[in-house]
């Protein structure tokens, strides 16, 4: 044979055998499809709406000759004849109160801590986890829609530190801080004028500083004889706030209700009886159980939608007229990508999914459809989509059975 010709068959051999040995590493180390884990999902039926609240509210009367300053915060609970307000001649007389009932709060922490520590009986691991505890709260409420518990997080905080030092042994004792805190007390006692007047909450309840005209006009014995008409006019002309000679109210029960306008085509499926949650977006994160208790419905086929609620907070005790999102019914299971469902040769719902190098057909029970997406029944049955299988999402020529490299 020549040499050329010797070459020439030496390189076609060659060539081949580079081009098989890629190849088969190429099936080797590609995956000829894509697959995404299930997880668990959670969905809603929905309306978007706008009302207002109505509930039973007493104005608390005030005429203050000085300054007046808050001893609670707004949203707190109040006994009847609970003071909520003192009168100070003026505003440096106010804060100076103010400082000095935090003196007498961090002496008193101080000393039953150091009591506490002195005494063994304060476990460091149950500290740790209460700090661990706090700091996870204090994380998640300065991402949510209210600041209300910040001080009461910093003095949480502060006093499981302290417990921290004198446990461990940072520190022996306070008695230098306090000492401190003592002298600054009696600096101050007689540097400025008490109070010359108290407010006190005429009724047990929610205390809330703004006056927003409502409170005459709105009672809930007649939250269930709201029409529409009067909803849209009420929605429509906030009333005039007057807080002349108020200081502010309080809101006396614990029930209270919700009435909004709804169009008749997302109200066909609001019954009476129903028990769905209500989502005030601007005043809190936590969903408000609610009870249906009246649909009115005008000519025009819009209807105003009564919602009984049992939930109170400070941040819902202030609440007036609030954009709200009614979750009629909540669809809870696993989410599957909606280009993914297909149909058998017995017409069965379902998804292919790789187990091991196999494609292999998974069924599926679709409890609600969304364009993108179907929540699907979780379910321990055999033959079934289980939670975190992984579901092929793209491939081509899938079937059942199919090894996959």
């Amino acid at each position: 044979m020549e040499p050329f010709v010797k070459r020439l068959v030496t390189v076609v051999v060659s060539l081949f055998l580079i081009a098989y040995v890629g190849y088969q590493a190429f099936q080797v180390l590609y995956n000829p499809v894509k697959t995404e884990t299930v997880t668990s999902y959670s969905v809603y039926d929905t309306v978007d709406a706008e009302g207002i609240t109505i509930r039973n509210e007493t104005k608390i009367p005030g005429d203050a000759d000085g300054f007046l300053f808050y001893t609670i915060e707004n949203g707190s609970r109040v006994a009847k004849d609970g003071v909520i307000a003192q009168v100070y001649p003026t505003e440096a007389d106010a804060l100076a109160q103010q400082e000095l009932d935090a003196l007498n709060e961090e002496i008193e922490m101080l000393r039953g801590v150091q009591l506490q520590g002195t005494a063994s009986r304060v476990n460091l691991d149950v500290i740790d986890k209460q700090i661990s505890q706090l700091v996870g709260n204090i994380t998640e409420g300065v991402n949510s829609l209210s600041l209300s518990g910040l001080s009461d997080w910093h003095s949480r905080l502060l006093e499981l530190m302290n417990k921290r030092q004198i446990t461990v042994g940072t520190v022996s004792d306070f008695n230098a801080r306090i000492a401190a805190l003592n002298e600054e007390k009696t600096a101050l006692e007689g540097s400025f004028s008490k109070a010359s007047a108290a407010i006190t909450s005429p009724d047990a309840g929610y205390f809330v500083s703004e006056i927003d005209g409502f409170e005459d006009t709105l009672k809930a014995d007649d939250a269930l004889s709201m029409t529409p008409d009067k909803l849209a006019e009420l929605l429509g002309s906030p009333a005039a706030a007057d807080g002349t000679g108020y200081v502010g109210k309080v809101v006396l029960n614990y029930e209270w209700y919700f009435a909004c306008l709804v169009p008749a085509e997302d109200a066909a499926d609001i019954r009476v009886d129903m028990t769905p949650t209500l989502l005030f977006p601007f005043v809190t994160d936590d969903p408000v159980p609610a009870t249906v208790v009246a649909t009115n419905r005008d000519k025009e086929g819009n209807v105003a939608v009564i919602f009984e609620c049992s939930t109170m907070s400070s941040e819902l005790s202030s609440m007036r007229v609030e954009p709200v999102q009614i979750r009629l019914r909540q669809y809870e299971g696993l989410r599957v990508p909606s280009r993914c469902i297909i149909k058998n040769d017995e017409g069965e719902n379902g998804v292919y999914v790789l187990v091991g190098d196999t494609c292999t057909f998974r069924r599926v029970n679709i409890l609600h459809s969304e364009p993108d997406y179907v929540i699907c029944e979780e379910t321990d049955e055999s033959g079934f989509l289980q939670l975190y299988d992984d579901i092929i999402v793209e491939g081509k020529g899938l079937y059942d059975g199919k090894t996959v490299r």
